[in-house]
């Protein structure tokens, strides 16, 4: 009886071992394939545990990724694009924001950039290669390159360089005309104003609720008082104001339709510009939906009318203040 009970547990301790071997073989396959797929460079850039900070290393969430998203202001399809010089284009990245996606905690905290921030900006030589640096609006970052993959990749090193160095995953670019369209998918999206914005209608005043349709959602998105300094910065919250019911509202269409993010990134796709694979885009989407969304972080500063466009000078203390919020442990 002893005997048998002896064999029996050591077919249970064979098994354990055979289970553990193979989710190991099976592990190490995947990663293989992953690395194999995956330059050296994004590899440095997806395992940096930490970030520097005045002569100091904090380490960052372990079980973090982030997306950059880059909305570009000015859509010029490919045929136009060829007119002009291939080291250049003309999409400002208007709107610009990280999405910090803490995985452990099932939460995402955007991280947003005033567009008209001044920092280093890398600019391009004709053969693509990075000829040096210039202090200039940040927003100018993407202007450099061919408006596509270069472009991002130029945004994504300009805010990385802000952000000390920090590595950020993946970069999503779209038009703002993406916008109308998403919009509608969700049957319009209702935002209750925090201001009065008189030059889009009676009905834009502060404290009422106004649902945007069609183009009316890309007025909003848009406009900024060009009378004000810094009107930009009321731009800036009417981005948030509107992604956080956009959200909403996506989460209402996807109880209803589980094939929405698929169809909404079909919608979209000629507008977009990323190094994620549709899968991948199709997870992000999902996780915004069944993730917590934290206030966005905004780091704070002083506008000053420059030459030839207005600067907005961020202030460093802040800077940091929302880099540790958002990315550290």
């Amino acid at each position: 009886m002893k005997k048998k009970k002896w064999i029996l547990l050591l077919l249970d301790v064979l098994l354990v071992l055979l289970l553990g071997f193979g989710i190991y073989v099976f592990q190490k396959r995947a990663d293989e394939k992953e690395r194999s797929t995956v330059s050296q460079e994004e590899l440095d850039r997806r395992f940096v545990k930490s970030v520097s900070y005045q002569g100091v290393d904090y380490p960052l969430k372990r079980n973090m990724s982030t997306v950059l998203l880059i909305g570009t202001d000015n859509f010029i399809d490919d045929n136009k694009q060829n007119e002009i010089e291939a080291f250049y284009n003309q999409n400002l990245a208007d709107f610009l924001v990280i999405l910090v996606f803490d995985h452990a905690n099932k939460t995402i905290t955007p991280f947003q950039i005033c567009r008209d921030t001044m920092c280093e900006v890398p600019w391009l030589t004709v053969n693509g290669l990075v000829g040096g640096t210039e202090v200039m609006q940040i927003t100018l970052a993407h202007t450099y390159g061919s408006g596509k993959e270069d472009s991002c990749i130029n945004t994504r090193n300009t805010v990385e360089n802000l952000l000390y160095g920090l590595k950020l995953d993946n970069f999503l670019s779209f038009s703002m005309e993406t916008v109308p369209i998403l919009n509608d998918l969700v049957g319009g999206v209702t935002v209750k104003l925090e201001d009065d914005v008189p030059a889009l209608g009676p009905e834009y005043v502060r404290g009422s609720s106004v649902t945007l349709k069609g183009n009316a959602a890309l007025r909003f998105v848009r406009y900024r008082d060009m009378a004000v300094l810094d009107g930009n910065l009321a731009r800036m919250a009417h981005h948030r104001l509107y992604l956080e019911s956009f959200t909403q509202a996506a989460r209402e269409a996807v109880a209803k339709d589980p094939d929405f993010a698929t169809k909404g990134y079909k919608a979209v796709e000629k507008f977009l510009c990323t190094d994620l694979s549709v899968e991948q885009v199709s997870d992000m989407i999902n996780e915004m939906i069944d993730y917590e969304i934290l206030p966005t972080v905004c780091p704070t500063g002083v506008y000053t009318e420059g030459n030839p466009f207005r600067e907005f000078h961020m202030d460093d203390a802040s800077l940091w203040e929302c880099v540790s919020e958002a990315f550290c442990q």
